[in-house]
């Protein structure tokens, strides 16, 4: 599969591809652990169109996204300048805000071929550390970010509506 993706730039045209694939990465991760109400109440304040045509216009947040050979969005990686709560927080911290494979395909190395540029991406910036969130539980992709370098520094509250998980933040230097 990796072979076959071409990974480039977000453009605006890409908007709306990549709401649909991260309302359908979201759920199919995390769905369970929310009620209907906050699930929807989520996705929209997070995952609106306008919100990614917002998202993809700003050079600030670069997001990469991997296509596959049928030109079809196989996933993305967003990342950005760090907001995560890290005190004290580093001069420059870069923040790798998503990763996202569609759900079909993972573990074909569409996030590992997703991750190269996002580290080019901090390599740039001159290698300032970069953060992450990821839930405490989702113990695969903690195994993921290990094999990049990232450990735990940290832990913060994530909410959905009513719920309130708990997050890990990991660091890479």
């Amino acid at each position: 599969m990796r072979q076959d993706l071409v990974i480039r730039r977000a453009v605006l045209e890409d908007a709306e591809p990549l709401q649909a694939l991260g309302i359908e990465s979201f759920v199919a991760a995390f769905g369970h652990l929310y009620s209907r109400y906050d699930l929807d109440a989520f996705l929209g304040d997070n995952y609106g169109l306008e919100s990614w045509q917002r998202q993809v216009s700003r050079p600030d947040r670069p997001i990469w996204i991997a296509e596959s050979a049928d030109h079809s969005l196989a996933g993305y990686a967003q990342a950005s300048p760090c907001d995560l709560p890290v005190d004290p927080m580093p001069k420059g911290a870069l923040q790798l805000r998503r990763l996202y494979v569609r759900p079909d395909i993972l573990s074909l190395g569409v996030g590992a071929a997703l991750m190269e540029p996002v580290l080019d991406w901090v390599e740039e910036a001159g290698r300032p550390p970069l953060f992450l969130g990821v839930w405490s539980e989702n113990l695969k992709a903690q195994k993921f970010y290990s094999r990049y370098g990232f450990t735990k520094v940290g832990e913060y509250d994530f909410h959905v509506g009513a719920q309130v998980d708990r997050e890990f933040i990991l660091r890479r230097d």
